[in-house]
């Protein structure tokens, strides 16, 4: 395209020339033939007298008119074929928000937003995002993210969204009406969603919970928080920091639920060897409202509970595998 552009500006450039030094036209009437020529336009209303002039205008004919029709094609076809790739980009995106499932929903892809986006995508999880600034969607469409160009807090956009099919929606837009609104019109599409709200003002935490959110959270209250045990606790931050950030450590937190018939039901953690085989440490247990934190060697292990867990991803990766599986540890 740029070696296009070059060759008709130097087209321009000489034919300009030769007809000031065949015809000796001025410099605006020699640019104005040049222009008619290599157009095929020809007004016919500048004739050419001299025998050296006539000849030039050959050359530049032949010359002019390709370089000029070589140019006003790549011009088209990147008009068209842009145009053509980005529709089709569209609908190759459309056709995948359509098979997801099970995903999440984010709405607003802001500062807080796109922290989201990153985390979800680390962790393998499907997700599509709603944006309505135009460049920030673009911008995400660049990077590979599914997006929907459009106002989250609309009915239609959420129903584009697969939210029938979504098991949960993070609502992460600037202003604490708006999470409001999109909580409300979510749980209105689908009520058994799993809701959770951005708020920057803490009396909006209430609104939020009324209209259906199942956990509502304050990116300036975390904030404040981690700035302060930083000066308090700055070894022990520093740890989780590295824990939770370090790419080349893969400790990570995990639920993990024991199904109906696991070879753990009914066994104590100390009988059950689970930090002995796989080294996966128990933090919690959750059994319908009860947390049971930091639970001793001797608590028993139910149908249903909702375990707790910290360890490597392979460790994880081994008790979800036994927690659904019916026979002992091998």
């Amino acid at each position: 395209m740029w070696h296009a552009f070059v060759a008709l500006v130097v087209t321009l450039i000489l034919g300009t020339s030769g007809l000031i030094l065949t015809e000796h036209f001025s410099v605006a009437k020699a640019f104005y033939l040049t222009v008619q020529t290599i157009t095929t336009v020809g007004y016919g209303d500048i004739e050419v007298h001299t025998e050296a002039g006539h000849k030039f205008l050959v050359v530049l004919m032949m010359v002019g008119v390709g370089v000029m029709l070589y140019f006003a094609g790549l011009m088209m076809a990147f008009l068209i074929e842009g145009q053509l790739a980005g529709v089709y980009g569209r609908r190759k995106m459309n056709r995948k928000i359509l098979q997801l499932n099970e995903h999440i929903i984010i709405c607003g892809a802001g500062r807080v937003g796109r922290q989201v986006l990153n985390r979800l995508r680390k962790e393998g999880a499907d997700f599509v995002v709603i944006e309505q600034q135009e460049d920030l969607s673009t911008e995400l469409i660049e990077d590979g993210f599914l997006v929907i160009h459009s106002d989250a807090t609309q009915d239609e956009t959420l129903k584009k969204a697969g939210i029938d099919k979504a098991r949960g929606l993070i609502t992460a837009l600037p202003e604490d009406s708006l999470n409001v609104f999109v909580t409300l019109t979510a749980k209105g599409l689908n009520p058994s969603i799993q809701v959770v709200a951005r708020m920057d003002k803490l009396e909006s935490e209430k609104k939020l919970l009324r209209a259906g959110a199942d956990k509502v959270i304050s990116p300036a209250v975390l904030g404040g928080w981690r700035m302060a045990m930083s000066i308090l606790k700055p070894i022990s931050v520093e740890y989780l920091e590295t824990v939770i950030h370090d790419h080349n450590i893969e400790i990570e937190m995990e639920e993990v639920r024991v199904e109906d018939g696991s070879c753990l039901v009914g066994k104590t953690l100390s009988t059950s060897g689970i930090k002995q085989q796989t080294g996966a440490m128990i933090l919690a247990i959750l059994r319908d409202d009860q947390v049971i934190s930091n639970p001793g060697a001797e608590v028993e292990i139910w149908k249903g509970d909702l375990l707790i867990v910290l360890g490597l991803k392979e460790q994880l990766h081994r008790l979800e595998e036994v927690a659904a599986n019916v026979r002992n540890f091998r």
